[in-house]
């Protein structure tokens, strides 16, 4: 399961990077032809998925480490 969280987590750091509107392949496509933030989406939702994993992650390190450092105090 730790292998899935990682490769989800880089395949969402790629998507999020290969979205970007700066790329030549995106500049006259659908969602990125829109004025404004909304090019940005895509990419944003990509880098905010890849967030929230790795928060998950970290609250769910916190939650398992936490009795046994109260444990020795």
């Amino acid at each position: 399961m730790e292998a899935f969280w990682f490769w989800l987590l880089i395949l969402l750091l790629v998507f999020a990077v290969l979205a970007l509107p700066t790329w030549p392949y995106t500049r006259d496509r659908g969602l990125y032809r829109r004025r404004g933030m909304w090019p940005y989406g895509p990419s944003a939702a990509g880098f905010g998925a890849a967030l929230l994993v790795l928060l998950l992650f970290w609250l769910g390190f916190i939650v398992i480490a936490w009795p046994w450092y109260a444990a020795g105090v």
